[in-house]
């Protein structure tokens, strides 16, 4: 009869570091849909290398992996609703001004060839005119 208790204590003490290892099975106890002894009895019927407990880890950091989804697509929706929609279109036409300010710069340097001398018409290298 000791030996069953010694037993029993250990498995508790692997239940426990099974838990302390994958910490969304007590997410079921916390929401009252098992209860713990319910969970120990499960881990010893089917063990710790048994699918179901890595598909509900899958399935927590799904759901964390939403939540945060969500969070960020809130966090972007209020960001917009406190933008100032006046001062975002003068930076706008302020930044139009300015990149049709460095077109027309660039314009003028393209339209006007250069003047080149009349010595690089010729194809010699050495720049020298007969008389």
């Amino acid at each position: 009869m000791p030996d069953a208790k010694v037993n029993n204590n250990q498995k508790v003490q692997e239940f426990k570091t099974f838990v302390r290892a994958h910490p969304h099975v007590l997410k079921k106890v916390k929401s009252g849909d098992k209860t713990l002894q319910e969970l120990f009895e499960e881990w010893v019927l089917f063990g710790e290398d048994d699918e179901t407990w890595f598909n509900e880890e899958k399935k927590a950091q799904e759901d964390e992996h939403a939540d945060d989804s969500g969070n960020k697509l809130s966090g972007m929706l209020s960001a917009i609703k406190q933008m100032n929609f006046e001062e975002v279109q003068r930076g706008i036409e302020q930044f139009s001004g300015a990149v049709y300010s460095i077109q027309e710069v660039l314009s003028q340097f393209r339209s006007k060839p250069k003047h080149q001398p009349p010595y690089m018409d010729s194809h010699s290298p050495f720049p020298f005119r007969h008389d």
